[in-house]
């Protein structure tokens, strides 16, 4: 099966639910979004798409009521949307000592409510980039962090 394709940067795109796309949308957009439409995350972080669909129709960062964490620009860099954790914060952790998911989670509750359905831009956990985060630091010196 061929895999969906941005209409603007041609880059791979990973499903998402319509569910997803149509709580983070602007509310100006929200009746654009169709339940029965197979929506698709751009995953190249300087394409200004943020969803496409089969059709060609494209919603950009700005279309969206939140900053996608991957996306050149975003701020607040959101990892866990649902917690409204930034990438600072779990890097912050990671400095005070957390080496773990668990950690992760009791020091600064991201990864813990469970909404990434309708919070997440993905639509899927934070787990997945906090373990990515945890991986790199741990590889890194500390007085580089």
């Amino acid at each position: 099966m061929k895999k969906a394709s941005c209409p603007v940067c041609h880059s791979e795109g990973q499903n998402v639910l319509a569910l997803t796309v149509k709580h983070l949308v602007r509310e100006a957009l929200r009746d654009t979004v169709h339940e029965t439409t197979t929506y698709h995350l751009c995953l190249n972080p300087h394409c200004p798409v943020v969803y496409f669909d089969a059709s060609g129709k494209t919603l950009k960062k700005e279309d969206l009521k939140i900053p996608v964490w991957y996306k050149d620009g975003a701020f607040p860099k959101y990892i866990c949307y649902c917690s409204r954790v930034t990438e600072e914060e779990i890097r912050s952790a990671i400095r005070q000592g957390a080496r773990t998911l668990e950690d992760i989670q009791r020091m600064t509750g991201a990864g813990s409510k469970g909404f990434c359905l309708t919070e997440n831009p993905s639509g899927r956990c934070c787990h997945g980039e906090i373990a990515k985060i945890l991986e790199k630091a741990c590889r890194v010196s500390p007085q580089s962090q």
